[in-house]
């Protein structure tokens, strides 16, 4: 097979080089300790060891950026704590630090001998595998389910899989597919591309991106947009820097999104602001959808999330009359439990003023060079994802939009694991997820099942995380970016090679090879058998793409060719023709599929389950809103509090508390602060700040302290500052979303 097309030109570019006493390896951050983000790094060695880390400015993703994380490095890869060899532990010491040392064979034999009592005595379907977020471990997690023979695998225990997932599925309902904002990332002469228009408006929703850097999104591609003409609207409980660089400002009460996004849709219809041709020709149900948005007015949703009115109207004119806007959204939208229906309403608005398939619009997000590996696994990769066993018996729960993606319910795990029903979960393979501090929401139930209903549980992690301490088994070490070859890409923008810099410290092996050195030994997965090196692994992945892993190599990266308005010349559609690929052909105003789910066919509003308006009994107890979920500079999630430069950075759990509250309850900047509800009780430093809604508090996440005695029996002070208490592993109605983010709290002060 000959190399593909593509859009750049790797005439002169190396992948390693000598620059004096130093040997320097062009590679990318896209592996653990790590983000969702593929940026490009130069890695220095003298004498086998990592001495700096640079960004690597040829590379167009990152252009020579990089956040404090990867600059910080180093303070992971040689942390006196890392893991670096295989452990196991009795099951009656969980959650003592009473791991003992063994080798790679010993820890397979183990793993071996108790998977298969498992599967022997429950079946296979009674493991579940489970991974973190982000990350190239999204694509390859499924192998190892289809070696344990188990179709239960997924984000493991993230109630309503509230991480991109709702906004993925309900907007693919709308558009096709995954249709993201367009900052000439898709082009390898990025700003200089003449096709490419920047944005004469951003809108970010729930989202700080120059902070976050979520989602294959680099916060900085915001500001070089800005730098050349860009204008912002933010909506956002909290006033971030983009807010307050932003033309309009809507500070809205947490959870009322979808409210926003309608009263948005009916000014600019009220006043014939949309793209009627766009509505016309490439959508299905304009008409119905107008009349739909007649009663819900900027003034009816003003009162519902305490904005003003005339703001939402200027809003509405502004992205109503712009040349080209983008949507620069957030997982705040998947953080309530209706987040499945504000990525659809947030969606139609860019849909009613013709903001798909244009230069500084929404873009389709295919993979690059059918390459869906790094980003997530996709449907055809076929020796994983596409037939993983036992599908008939993969907990879906009677969620519909679970059942319909054939995703599995977190939320329904969790009580299989407690109750049994509707069968046992009894193993866990868990790979870099410390749900415990951080996406697990009721921890308190998570903890329990783990320790006490589990017939064994392995954990392959950097380091002995609360999660690790608290349930593992068996212990293994997996290697980070430096350590270890792969490929990175994600979403549409490139495609390009990791490329290992130093030996592996200790025993450590990459997550990808301790799947298929493990996995193979359990006799499923006929083909699988054939890797026998890292680089024949990763020539299959790569086997549809017309690269092996060295020609990737030898280029380091690599752009598919892009166009604009592919909805007019048939290239969104399976069979040519133009149009979306959805049921209708169209952009669905009207959703048939919602319909079919038993869903009102349009998007609704519908208040959180606890808040002021849904909830006023309990609202007198628990007075202020509380959100949660917000990424500091130096952390990625529950990553990073080893690493000395990232704490100081943010050295304590904080919840950021307006002024005027923080003398309502006696609070003082720096106190420590009891929150609680009726959920549970956690204690974090309060940080008063006029830049939050006063009827809001926003608590850290994730938080453990590592330089703890492991074996204090604490677990690292999981439990103390861990705001997940106070959630309910519970989903929104269609299965996906769930309340990180709307929650009811009291706050007061600890005394000493």
């Amino acid at each position: 097979m000959s190399e593909p097309k593509t859009a750049d030109n790797p005439e002169g570019r190396k992948w390693k080089w000598r620059e004096g006493e130093y040997e320097v390896i062009r590679s990318s951050a896209r592996s653990g300790p790590g983000c969702h983000d593929n940026c490009g790094v130069l890695l220095y060695v003298k004498d086998g060891k990592l001495e700096k880390i640079e960004g690597d400015p040829e590379n167009p993703y990152n252009q020579g950026r990089l956040c404090p994380r990867c600059l910080a490095y180093k303070e992971m890869l040689y942390h006196p704590d890392r893991l670096l060899y295989p452990m196991k532990r009795a099951r009656e010491d969980r959650g003592k630090d009473a791991f003992k040392r063994i080798t790679w064979d010993e820890a397979t034999e183990i793993i071996l001998e108790e998977m298969g009592k498992v599967i022997d005595t429950y079946g296979a379907e009674s493991i579940w595998v489970t991974q973190g977020t982000g990350r190239d471990i999204n694509g390859y997690g499924p192998l190892m389910a289809r070696y344990l023979g188990t179709p239960n695998y997924g984000t493991g225990f993230l109630s309503g899989i509230a991480c991109y997932a709702p906004r993925r599925f309900s907007t693919a309902l709308k558009s096709g597919g995954l249709f993201i904002a367009d900052y000439s990332q898709y082009s390898p002469l990025r700003y200089d591309d003449p096709r490419w228009k920047a944005p004469e408006y951003i809108l970010i929703w729930g989202n700080n991106p120059v902070v976050a850097n979520s989602d294959g999104t680099l916060g900085h591609w915001v500001v070089e947009s800005m730098k050349r003409g860009s204008k912002l609207i933010t909506i956002d409980p909290k006033l971030t820097w983009l807010a307050g660089k932003s033309d309009v400002f809507l500070q809205l009460r947490p959870g009322t999104d979808t409210a926003i996004a309608m009263a948005l849709c009916n000014h600019i219809i009220e006043n014939n602001l949309q793209d009627q041709e766009f509505c016309d020709c490439w959508c299905y149900g304009y008409d119905e959808f107008a009349e739909h948005l007649k009663p819900y007015t900027p003034e009816w949703a003003a009162e519902i999330c305490g904005v003003d009115a005339d703001l939402i109207k200027e809003a509405a004119v502004k992205i109503g009359k712009a040349e080209n806007c983008c949507l620069q959204w957030g997982v705040a939208m998947d953080h309530t439990s209706e987040g499945f229906v504000t990525g659809m309403a947030a969606y139609d608005l860019m849909a009613l003023t013709g903001n798909f398939e244009n230069p500084g619009g929404m873009v389709d997000a295919p993979f690059a060079f059918d390459v869906n590996v790094p980003w997530s696994g996709g449907d055809d990769w076929e020796l994983c994802t596409a037939d993983l066993p036992n599908q008939d018996k993969k907990i879906c729960g009677e969620w519909p939009a679970n059942k319909a993606m054939q995703a599995i319910s977190p939320d329904d795990l969790l009580v299989a694991m407690e109750t049994g029903e509707p069968y046992p979960i009894k193993a866990m393979w868990m790979m870099q997820n410390n749900a415990l501090a951080c996406m697990g929401a009721a921890p308190q139930r998570i903890i329990k099942a783990l320790q006490e209903n589990m017939d064994f549980n392995v954990v392959v992690d950097l380091f002995l995380t609360p999660t690790a301490l608290a349930c593992a088994d068996v212990l293994l070490p997996a290697a980070t970016f430096a350590e270890r070859m792969g490929i990175y890409g994600h979403q549409p923008y490139l495609l390009g090679s990791i490329n290992q810099a130093i030996e592996p410290l200790g025993e450590v092996k990459p997550d990808q090879v301790i799947m298929y050195e493990i996995g193979k030994k359990f006799g499923r997965g006929e083909g699988m058998e054939q890797w026998q090196t890292e680089e024949e692994f990763y020539d299959f992945c790569l086997r549809k793409s017309g690269f092996t892993y060295k020609t990737l190599q030898e280029r380091s990266w690599a752009f598919p060719e892009f166009e604009y308005e592919k909805h007019k010349k048939g290239l969104l559609r399976p069979d040519g023709q133009p149009g979306f690929n959805t049921s209708t052909g169209r952009y669905n105003f009207y959703s048939r599929e919602m319909v079919y789910f038993g869903f009102p066919p349009f998007p609704t509003y519908e208040e959180p389950p606890e808040s002021p308006v849904s909830a006023p009994e309990l609202a007198e107890k628990y007075p202020l809103v509380l959100t949660t979920g917000a990424r500091h500079w130096g952390f990625f999630h529950s990553e990073h509090r080893q690493s000395p430069s990232m704490r100081r950075l943010h050295p304590d759990p904080t919840v950021l508390i307006h002024p005027n509250t923080a003398a309502k309850y006696g609070i003082e900047n720096g106190d420590w602060v009891k929150i609680e509800n009726q959920f549970g009780e956690c204690k974090q430093k309060a940080e008063l700040s006029v830049r939050l809604r006063e009827d809001t508090v926003a608590a850290d996440h994730a938080w453990w302290f590592p330089e703890r005695d492991p074996g204090d029996g604490t677990l690292f002070g999981v439990m103390e500052s861990n705001i997940n208490k106070l959630i309910p592993m519970r989903p929104g109605k269609s299965g996906l979303g769930a309340s990180y983010k709307s929650q009811l709290c009291a706050i007061s002060k600890i005394e000493e």
